[in-house]
Formats: C-alpha cells, sequence, structure tokens
C-alpha cells in the first residue's frame, strides 16, 4: 500500500497480526518462504518492510510492484529506493546506484523506471505501528538521529517536503539520517567488541554512551540498514535492528512480530532454496523467541 507522507500512523490491528520485515534486497523467495512458515493471512494480517526492498538481488522490480498492488503490503522507503529516485535526476547519482546493486535499472526501459521513481514518493521515511497491548513501535530505515525523539520524527510531516528532493547521505538533516545514518549500531557493537572499555577515554565513553540512550517516546523502535557480523538482530536500549545481510553469501532475513517478540528467519540452502531456519542455520519452523536483551 502506497503512502504518501514522510510519515505515517498506522491504525491498531484487531483483527490479525502485524510483522515487520529486513532489507529484502530483491530476494523474494526467502521473503515468501517466511510469510509461508508463519501462515500469514491476506484477509487480516500485515507486512510491513523496512525498506531497500531492491537491489542485489533478482526480484527486485517485482517486490517494489507488490507494495502498490496489495492492500498488506507496506514498505518504508530505504536508501536504495531514494537511490533509484534520485538516479532519474542525476548522473552522478545513477552511478552510485549501478555501483550499489542498482545495475537492474540499467535493464529496463527508462519509462519503467520513471514509473517506479514515482512509487517511491509513496513510501513513507517512518511509520508508528500501534500494537493491541498499548505499546507504540517506530519503524524507521537507519535510525533516528542522535538527541532527537520520535516526536521530532512523528513531524516530518509539517516539515518542507524533503522526501521530494534528492536527500544528500553526507549531510546531517533528519532525512539523511533516517535513511543512512549508522551510528547507533556502530557504537552497539563497538561496545560488543571491547576487551579493555577501562582504556577508552572519556570523550570516547561519553560518546557511546550518548549513541546508546533510548530514543524519547516511543516504546520501542525496529530499524534495518545496518546488519551484525552475526546475521542476528542487535538492540541496545529500545532500539533494535533486524537486518541480517541477506544478500551476503551467509545471509539471512528476518521476519519480525513485535507483539510476541517474536523472530523467524529464512536462507537459501546449498540448493538456493529458501528455508526457515534456528539461530545456529538449522532448519527450523518454528519461531524464535528473542532473547531477553532484545526484548
Amino acid at each position: 500500500m502506497l503512502i504518501h507522507t514522510p510519515f505515517h500512523a498506522l491504525p491498531v490491528n484487531l483483527h490479525g497480526r502485524d510483522f515487520v520485515v529486513g532489507d529484502v534486497h530483491g530476494h523474494a523467495p526467502l521473503l515468501d518462504c517466511l510469510l509461508h512458515a508463519v501462515k500469514f493471512d491476506s484477509a487480516c494480517d500485515r507486512l510491513i518492510a523496512l525498506g531497500d526492498l531492491i537491489d542485489r538481488g533478482p526480484d527486485s522490480l517485482d517486490l517494489l510492484l507488490r507494495v502498490e498492488k496489495l492492500p498488506w503490503f507496506y514498505s518504508l522507503r530505504g536508501n536504495h529506493e531514494a537511490m533509484l529516485k534520485d538516479s532519474m535526476s542525476s548522473v552522478m547519482s545513477a552511478l552510485l546506484w549501478y555501483r550499489n546493486g542498482g545495475q537492474w535499472g540499467q535493464e529496463i526501459p527508462e519509462q519503467t523506471l520513471r514509473v517506479l521513481s514515482r512509487l517511491v514518493d509513496g513510501l513513507p521515511l517512518a511509520m508508528t505501528l500501534p500494537l493491541r497491548d498499548g505499546r507504540r513501535i517506530g519503524l524507521i530505515h537507519a535510525e533516528v538521529p542522535i538527541g532527537l525523539g520520535w516526536a521530532e520524527v512523528e513531524a516530518l510531516n509539517q516539515q518542507h517536503r524533503r522526501d521530494q528532493q534528492e536527500v544528500d547521505p553526507d549531510d546531517d538533516s533528519l532525512a539523511a539520517t533516517v535513511l543512512w545514518g549508522r551510528t547507533r549500531i556502530t557504537a552497539c557493537e563497538g561496545v560488543r567488541a571491547l576487551q579493555h572499555p577501562e582504556r577508552l577515554s572519556m570523550s570516547r565513553m561519553a560518546s557511546l554512551r550518548c549513541a546508546l540512550q533510548p530514543v524519547a517516546g516511543i516504546d520501542q523502535i525496529i530499524c534495518g540498514h545496518s546488519y551484525a557480523q552475526d546475521r542476528q538482530p542487535i538492540a541496545s536500549a529500545n532500539v533494535m535492528f533486524i537486518d541480517t545481510g541477506v544478500f551476503e553469501h551467509d545471509g539471512r532475513l528476518t521476519l519480525f512480530e513485535p507483539l510476541r517478540q517474536h523472530c523467524w528467519q529464512a536462507r537459501y540452502d546449498d540448493h538456493r532454496q529458501a528455508q526457515v531456519i534456528d539461530p545456529k542455520g538449522q532448519p527450523a519452523p518454528r519461531p524464535q523467541a528473542l532473547p531477553a536483551a532484545f526484548a
């Protein structure tokens, strides 16, 4: 379903379940495998993708068109969709897109690309997903800027329509950080890798603490864009990243049900067949409850 505003608040789903999926990157068989595993019911369930439906996989066009055709399929705008749109107005932006998985765009007619660019306009930068138990879940592709709360994200519709313009990934605007930011997960991974935290300088410690603070005004935020090296969801405070590197040789696609805090993962087997797996990579069709640290 297309939504032509930078921010969108979904209504509570009183009759079905809500699922959130990380960066699919053109791998439709893995997504379809996961939806089959959870017995997804298109009559009452909803699926929200965190952006980057396209690039690096063979089914980019199909996945992007699904958002337009299927009323239960929502998606945020990711940096890869942003690159597709930007490619229509700048040669340098087109080259950046091609270098980052957008080669398929060179193989389809320009008229089709223009249609897809307008479709990208219907993908919001962020959503709020209310749950039946009263919790509010923030959905965003990359991250909320350090120091800002969810209220600033909810105010995107009141700001200048920057979603209709090319977003410079190197600036510090809210739109750029929502699409490209990696500060929070970089800090989280840095802390996990520390062997001698006592050797950190005071300024470095303060910087890490700032980056790992919860985002105010929301119960939980779910992001894509950046993945942990162990191919598992990674979390800090109330922010969780569920992109698990689907396009890597050992990558996985993660589907998450916020209400129950359960996740499913799928990957390709040796015969390139999609299969649902457990955290150790073994076939396991049942959902996995996230560790307490993630809940």
